[in-house]
């Protein structure tokens, strides 16, 4: 007899915006086509218990922030990178990253678990494979690649596939590649007079798409770029909109406008113009290998910032920026009272930086010319309602407020019986409370059992969401201990490691833990899914 353990997969995955989601489901369905039963698991359901029984782990993983793993593995890898971690000597593995090229740190976190894995005496299927942002080729030929090897590992029988199998996109023929022309119906200003920054209210009608959402979904706007900012990238150019670029079809001017990303500056691109400067400052950034530096560097500067800072020709140049990106928004509707539109709420991005005016991509491009916007749905399977009994509790200031306008919409169509708790905050109550009536009239109705804000400068003192999670924490550990779902919204960089922190501190203080405790009561909440975020 052979002392071979029998074959055993394992198929793992973290997602920042879905796409991971999509190909672990299709990685799953490629291997059920091919003899080998496995299902898609997030990272955070899965432990190093889990993988001792494996004799094959695939890992398919997006990065967040500054080169971290997904909020979806967080937990897996806390145990993964731990000091304690034991050897992994009998598993083969696999990795797929998933990321964006214009950031420094490049599918890190793709990187980092397979490196440790690696450490820990696992062997490489294949060698790790990074994508950019047009990832479906490079996946696909991934998946075939690794699932071509798995079968002959496994000697599976390749079985046809059923109508029980699971598609892995909806009926809808709309998606990123080929999004729908929605009629944008609605815009209004939630922001009064006085307030220092816009965010807009905007309904989008989905027609005869077909299209149906969930609370808790997002939604791609497909943007077009500002004509201003075409005609100066043309002049800097010293061409016009006719202009045809090698290996091309279409003219410059509808390149730049339509398919080529003008505000964030590609990696090839900042090479060209590092070997070309005669700005050493500039030079010794783009080419010292500082990524916190770098980083902080391009923060607001666009590709005309770029391209000022050297002579370079539009034929040289073109072949470097990416293609014109969509932006998710999260949906601040429920379909159950609106499912012909999806509403949206968008802070406009507006700045002026080295005698520029900037303005977003989508967010200017749907406050000041959409009339028609193409869109495409973005599921969020990972940020759903509980039973409607369930208690739940929402941190979302600012635009973090859409997807709990959705929940409470829900809540109120369904009866839902479950207490509700919003913890909402922005700069002013006067000018900044966003949809300030329709939560006083949830709150009227019984929807939305607590309320809290803090407007952050009302006062000498910054009043943040995060200080009145701490001020009412037995009540809010309470709620915890009732068996409440903990959501979280809006911004990922400071607000959502505040209220993580606190989080924590609540559960110390008000649960009488030591800190080890509290960490482990966080991580059961994640690895339960009550902790829920939607950040960006």
């Amino acid at each position: 007899m052979s002392d071979n353990p029998p074959f055993s997969l394992v198929l793992g995955f973290a997602t920042e915006t879905g796409n991971s989601t999509m190909v672990a489901k299709k990685f799953a369905q490629a291997a059920r086509g091919a003899g080998i039963d496995v299902e898609p698991q997030y990272l955070n359901d899965l432990n190093l218990d889990a993988l001792a029984t494996a004799t094959h782990f695939v890992v398919i993983t997006a990065t967040y922030g500054d080169g971290e793993v997904p909020y979806d593995a967080e937990v897996f890898w806390e145990e993964l990178s731990s000091d304690g971690a034991g050897r992994l000597d009998h598993l083969t593995f696999a990795v797929l990253g998933l990321g964006d090229s214009f950031y420094p740190l490049f599918c890190n976190a793709g990187k980092i678990i397979d490196e440790r894995l690696a450490e820990l005496g696992a062997h490489r299927l294949t060698d790790r494979v990074d994508c950019d942002l047009e990832f479906e080729e490079p996946s696909e030929a991934w998946t075939a690649q690794v699932v071509g090897r798995l079968a002959q590992i496994s000697a599976a029988t390749p079985v046809a596939a059923t109508e029980a199998d699971e598609p892995v996109q909806t009926d809808s023929p709309w998606n990123r590649r080929n999004p729908f022309p929605a009629r944008l119906v609605v815009n209004l200003s939630l922001t009064h007079a006085g307030s220092d920054k816009s965010v807009r209210h905007y309904e989008i009608d989905l027609g005869d798409s077909g299209m149906s959402y969930q609370a808790g979904d997002s939604l791609g706007v497909h943007p077009v770029n500002d004509p201003e900012l075409v005609d100066a990238v043309l002049a800097r150019f010293g061409v016009g909109p006719e202009y045809v670029v090698a290996h091309h079809d279409r003219p410059l001017g509808a390149l730049l406008t339509e398919h080529l990303e003008l505000r964030v500056p590609t990696g090839a691109l900042q090479s060209l113009v590092a070997t070309h400067t005669r700005d050493a400052e500039a030079r010794a950034l783009l080419t010292g290998g500082d990524a916190a530096a770098l980083t902080g560097w391009l923060y607001g500067r666009d590709v005309l910032d770029l391209l000022a800072l050297a002579d370079l020709g539009v034929d040289e140049v073109v072949p470097t920026l990416r293609p014109l990106q969509h932006r998710d928004y999260s949906i601040a509707s429920s379909p159950l009272l609106h499912p012909d539109r999806i509403h949206l709420t968008v802070a406009t991005v507006d700045y002026t930086a080295r005698g520029r005016a900037h303005r977003g991509v989508a967010s200017g491009f749907l406050a000041d010319r959409a009339d028609t916007v193409r869109v495409h749905l973005a599921p969020n399977d990972s940020f759903r309602l509980p039973a409607g009994d369930a208690p739940i509790v929402m941190v979302g200031p600012g635009t973090g407020i859409a997807p709990f306008r959705a929940f409470l919409q829900e809540r109120q169509a369904t009866g839902a019986t479950g207490d509700s708790w919003l913890f909402f905050g922005d700069r002013h109550r006067a000018t900044d409370f966003l949809y300030g009536d329709d939560l006083a009239a949830f709150r009227e109705a019984g929807v939305l059992t607590r309320l809290n804000c803090a407007f952050s400068r009302d006062q000498a003192a910054k009043d943040y969401v995060q200080h009145h999670m701490l001020a009412h924490a037995a009540e809010l550990y309470s709620w915890l201990q009732d068996g409440a779902y903990f959501y979280v919204c809006g911004d990922a960089d400071h607000m959502a490691k505040d209220v993580h922190r606190a989080l924590h501190e609540v559960v110390r203080t008000a649960g009488g833990l030591d800190e080890e405790a509290a960490h482990s009561y966080v991580n059961d909440l994640i690895t339960t899914h009550r902790y829920l975020r939607d950040v960006y």
